[in-house]
Formats: structure tokens, sequence, C-alpha cells
């Protein structure tokens, strides 16, 4: 990094530090009050693909928590009850759990205490992957530890009456090493597959596959929404694409995508155009 560069991230993280500092239940602050707020959006997601035996099953989608000086262990003892009172039947975290890898490690030694019936998943974004790769298995332990089960080019198969839904996961799209055609060929005998990405940058690489994309839905964060967004662009793009994965659902090559605004917030503690959500999704075979 420049002197130029890194004299201005520096200005930024003083100011990020200093906004902290504010009270967060102002509304006269609003894109700091709103920062602090969060909204749970109801989603109904139906495909042919969905077996019958799947029918109603709930999941918690909960994405981009940036654990640290902008949001910290009372919000997240606050988050984890939200997300249990919605008695989900799967938890699926989508990455970037602190402001670094190091940062990661400490929110699973919070214990946060997610609770579904049939686990906890979760996969890495580019904020926990920040370290060297040894620091990717302090984590996964940390979050073994909480009795999560992390998804590194890794797939679960959740079998019912013979018939079959995989949730994969995929390593980080920026500063992991994501490993497309592994978890396709886990995949592969499953009757409907749910991929979970960090970013949704790393989807169009699917749509390369010789066989093209192995998943029907894709849930994935890192965008904010933009985070600060006006009229539907966001002010600064985290997105290779620009806008094209800002926020919401999309469909694209067959697959449909959901993108989430994430929980928590990078670089400084505001968002306008784009609150805060965790999803409650219900699956229903159409």
């Amino acid at each position: 990094m420049g002197k130029r560069n890194g004299k201005k991230a520096s200005k930024v993280r003083t100011l990020g530090k200093l906004l902290a500092m504010l009270p967060v239940s102002c509304t006269l602050l609003y894109p700091i009050y709103l920062a602090a707020q969060l909204d749970v959006r109801q989603e109904n997601y139906a495909s042919t693909h969905i077996p019958q035996v799947f029918e109603g099953l709930k999941i918690a989608f909960v994405s981009d928590i940036h654990y640290g000086t902008f949001l910290k262990e009372d919000r997240v003892r606050k988050l984890v009850d939200t997300v249990n009172d919605m008695q989900p039947d799967l938890i699926l975290l989508g990455g970037d759990y602190g402001e670094t890898s190091q940062g990661a490690v400490e929110f699973f030694r919070l214990r946060p205490a997610f609770q579904a019936r049939l686990g906890i998943f979760a996969v890495m974004g580019n904020h926990d992957r920040t370290m060297p790769e040894s620091n990717l298995a302090v984590i996964q332990k940390e979050m073994q530890l909480c009795g999560i089960r992390p998804l590194v080019n890794d797939a679960i198969v959740l079998r019912r009456d013979g018939k079959s839904m995989a949730i994969a996961g995929v390593d980080d799209f920026y500063n992991g090493y994501p490993d497309l055609e592994k978890v396709a060929l886990l995949c592969k005998d499953a009757d409907f597959t749910l991929l979970l990405s960090h970013s949704p940058d790393l989807l169009p690489e699917t749509y390369l596959l010789p066989r093209g994309p192995f998943y029907q839905l894709a849930l994935c964060g890192h965008t904010h929404g933009g985070q600060v967004s006006l009229f539907g662009h966001a002010l600064k793009s985290s997105s290779e694409y620009g806008d094209r994965f800002l926020s919401g659902w999309y469909c694209e090559n067959g697959v449909d995508i959901l993108v989430s605004n994430g929980v928590g917030t990078s670089l400084l503690p505001v968002r306008l155009g784009a609150r805060p959500q965790i999803h409650l999704i219900t699956l229903h075979s159409k």
C-alpha cells in the first residue's frame, strides 16, 4: 500500500472509531442509527427441484456480522436471540464474522449459542481470511466448539425418504481458495442444492463449469447492499460487478440468488438506503 493510500485508510479508521462513540439510539444521527437496526426478512422460496419431503423447511441466513469496533458483544447476543426465536430448521452463516481474521476468532470465542434442529453451517468471508492460511484452522476449530460446521469447499447432504438436499459452501472468492469442481462433485446426486458463498462475485465462475451451475439457489452477502446506497446504486461498491448483485433477489443462468444486506458495517458505522437484515427463508416444493 502506498503512503497516500495508507494515510487515507488511517484517516478512515480514525473517523470510524470517532463515529462509533456516538449514540446509536439518536434518530437525528440517522445513518448511525440505521446501522444499529435489524430487519428480519420473511422469504418464501419455491422450486420444482425441492422434494415434497422438504416442504416448509425453514432456513435462517445471517451474513456480515463484523463483530468488533462497530458491533459489540451486546448486539451479538441480541442477534443470536433474534435468530433462535425464529426457530429455524437450519442456520446458515455467510461469512465476515469479525473485522479481521483474528476478529472472527474472537467472535466465535463469545460462544454464540445459535440453535437449529438440523444444524448450523458457515462459510468464510474476505475479512475472515485476512491472515495467513494457518489462521483458518483456528477459526474452524472455534466454530466447531460452538456446534457450527464450517463449509470450506465442502457440502452436507440431508436425506429424507429417499430424497436429498445438499448444502454446499465454498471458500472466500477474494482471499480464499474456492474449489468449485470439488463442491459440484459432492452435490452431483442431490435433488436440490443450495450454495452458500460469501461473495456473489463467485457465481459467474460457476456458469463456466462444464455442466454449468450445480445449484438451484445461492445465498450470498458481502455487498452490504452498498451500505450507503442512493436510488439503488452503491456509493462505493465492494463488488467487481458494481451494482449487478447489490441486494435482494436475482435470477441468472437458471439459478436463483439472494444477496443479503447483512448485519454489520465495514470502514464506518453508517448505513443509508441499505437496512441491516437477516432472513428466514421457507422452502416450498412447487
